[in-house]
């Protein structure tokens, strides 16, 4: 099993939503649970990730794909309760929908700026907020929400998002007391990971020759952790943002 420790049957019974998940890390995230055995709903702006429910599953049954904005507290709200009217309660929340857009603080405008903050940030809380509910009825809630391991240190080449993945590791501390003792709620920071976005963008060359191991991440090395904090496994972390990043940082 993708060489990891867990079964096929890991995550029977269980209904997972997983944001930004059209393609990269979200899509091979929700492939993953739903290999284990769980009911997926993989959530966009971008319409491909219908096609990419279908592709997971053919016949829509353990797999569905819904296209919603998560800046905007409407479409969020309606996004909810269509999934409980289809699905009822889900009982795993992944918050990986985000943006990364490399561009000098110079040249960043308040609108830049207010957008990447609502991308990468807004999204994160809107969307455990409208959940929050669903996820403590179920008694066994988990959310895992992905920061990334630019919140730690200085960019100055994409100031904003590394302001909102920070704000993120913080918001993953509050919902874990608020939703306590029936959600745990914890982060992952990753390093640089191969992805088509990545490879487009033209940094990930430069972030591979500076690495510690001289090589980045797959999505597949996030999604077994992010796998084991979504799991009935993790009885105990809690409020908790685990660095994947391969010693970029260390911290």
């Amino acid at each position: 099993m993708d060489g990891d420790s867990f079964s096929s049957e890991e995550f029977s019974g269980r209904t997972a939503l997983i944001t930004g998940a059209a393609r990269g890390l979200g899509r091979e995230i929700g492939q993953m649970f739903h290999d284990r055995g769980a009911r997926i709903i993989l959530v966009d702006i971008d319409n491909r990730v219908e096609q990419t429910a279908a592709e997971i599953d053919p016949e829509s049954k353990t797999a569905i794909g819904k296209i919603a904005d998560l800046t905007d507290d409407k479409s969020v709200n309606s996004l909810r309760d269509a999934v409980i009217q289809e699905f009822g309660a889900i009982d795993t929340l992944i918050n990986n929908a985000g943006a990364y857009a490399p561009h000098a603080i110079r040249d960043i405008s308040g609108s830049d700026f207010d957008e990447r903050i609502a991308i990468n940030l807004k999204t994160v809380f809107l969307t455990t907020q409208a959940f929050m509910d669903s996820l403590s009825s179920t008694q066994s809630g988990r959310v895992v929400n992905i920061a990334s391991a630019d919140a730690y240190r200085p960019k100055v080449t994409n100031a904003p998002y590394a302001a909102a993945k920070a704000g993120v590791i913080s918001l993953t501390k509050s919902f874990a007391a608020e939703l306590a003792p029936n959600v745990l709620v914890n982060g992952v920071s990753p390093g640089p990971i191969v992805t088509e976005t990545a490879k487009t963008q033209g940094w990930l060359k430069q972030a591979i020759d500076q690495h510690p191991l001289g090589y980045a991440a797959v999505p597949k090395d996030i999604g077994r952790v992010v796998l084991f904090l979504a799991s009935p496994s993790n009885k105990f972390m809690n409020g908790e943002t685990v660095v994947v990043n391969g010693g970029t940082i260390m911290i």
